[in-house]
């Protein structure tokens, strides 16, 4: 069995990389793009994802709401978790769940492990000198 894959749509670079590496440490597999333009065309391209985790407010002309309509369209009932400093709960639809930036770690994987469940097959901690 694979490991749960997660689609990270995220235009800050440092936040998307951060995000990715915390999801992947911990078992998930994690595709990245940069803007909803990129996340859509990953969704099209026929990647088969569990969970899209998106930001809101990102350049160009399809932000992370219009990005998560598309999403369950394509995946109904599969869960979308949207990131933002800038959101309320009350505006979050098409959202199953809205994580309010700044957020910790612990607080990130526990709202994924509550979407999609636990990671399969968790990475091994990486070595440094």
């Amino acid at each position: 069995m694979g490991a749960q894959a997660i689609l990270l749509v995220e235009d800050e670079i440092l936040i998307r990389i951060l995000v990715a590496d915390l999801l992947r440490d911990a078992g998930y597999e994690v595709a990245e793009a940069a803007s909803g333009e990129d996340g859509l065309r990953l969704l099209e391209s026929g990647g088969d994802f569990d969970l899209l985790m998106t930001d809101i407010k990102m350049p160009g002309a399809l932000d992370g709401l219009a990005l998560a309509t598309h999403w369950k369209n394509l995946f109904p009932g599969r869960p979308v978790l949207v990131s933002s400093g800038h959101l309320t709960a009350d505006r979050m639809h098409p959202a199953d769940e809205l994580i309010v930036k700044p957020y910790s770690d612990a607080r990130l994987l526990a709202t994924v492990e509550r979407l999609i469940g636990p990671p399969c097959q968790p990475r091994a901690p990486r070595l440094t000198a």
